[in-house]
């Protein structure tokens, strides 16, 4: 029968986004309004920002910083399986930081 790592699949979804996120270019200042384009129109293509492994360590950390601190404001609401959850996601993001899986 299949493993079902349910809680570590919604990390590692939210991880994808975040790097996903952080590799979107800024759009600036002197963004045009959106104009209609043709499908494939290579001018509406712009390079996705370039992360390094220093770049994907300090999102990592960020990551797992953020559900910490969140898990300790559940924990001090009285909300302490909400907290644990959150626990257990900084734990699966640090096995990644900390090159367990792979990283």
């Amino acid at each position: 029968m299949r493993d079902r790592r349910t809680a570590e699949v919604m990390v590692l979804r939210s991880l994808i986004a975040a790097v996903d996120d952080a590799q979107a270019v800024p759009v600036g200042k002197l963004h045009e309004t959106y104009v209609l384009r043709a499908f494939g129109d290579p001018s509406v293509e712009v390079p996705r920002r370039d992360l390094g492994p220093e770049d994907l360590r300090q999102l990592l950390e960020s990551e797992r910083n953020a559900r910490v601190v969140a898990a300790e404001e559940y924990r001090t609401a009285g909300h302490y399986s909400r907290a644990d959850e959150l626990i257990a996601a900084a734990e699966i993001v640090g096995r990644y930081l900390n090159g367990s899986n792979g990283f």
